[in-house]
């Protein structure tokens, strides 16, 4: 975490997510990656880095946390992430919509593709099945990755 840049007005929030510490190397290239962009994109803009590693399903990470609080308080022009589900796996549309209030802009580096409501589903499916087995076995056991693979394999079959 840490601000670039001079000013009085709203900065500009580069945040970056990542679920696990064995993820640290993405969330490296993913700050890299918005701070490349904003120097280019939004060159003199006062900046602020944020960063958590933890699951996106969880309301309690603590930048998250430090974001919402900075655009209620009206300090914030503009929020920038990598991908889509970087501030949260569920819910995206009250984070906009709280955005939108405070006139806070979100910029969404790689929008990604098209999903199809069944490959939608297929996702948000997954994303709960890792989180709670995880929770269950632990995220690095044998059971949660066995359980993972068959219920992609479920999901995904014709």
């Amino acid at each position: 975490e840490g601000m670039v840049g001079a000013s009085d007005e709203r900065f500009l929030v580069l945040y970056g997510r990542v679920s696990g510490h064995g993820q640290k190397d993405d969330l490296e290239t993913q700050l890299e990656c918005l701070q490349a962009w904003a120097r280019t994109e939004r060159k003199g803009q006062e900046t602020l880095v944020l960063s958590d590693i933890g699951s996106g399903l969880k309301a309690s990470r603590r930048h998250l946390q430090r974001l919402l609080k900075l655009v209620c308080e009206d300090k914030v022009a503009e929020v920038a992430i990598t991908y889509e589900d970087r501030l949260t796996r569920f819910g995206q549309e009250f984070l906009e919509t709280l955005f939108s209030c405070f006139g806070v802009r979100l910029t969404v580096l790689e929008p990604g593709e098209e999903k199809t409501p069944q490959q939608e589903l297929t996702d948000d499916l997954l994303a709960l099945i890792a989180s709670f087995s995880g929770r269950l076995y632990g995220m690095r056991s044998h059971k949660q990755k066995e359980l993972l693979q068959c219920a992609q394999a479920v999901l995904t079959s014709p």
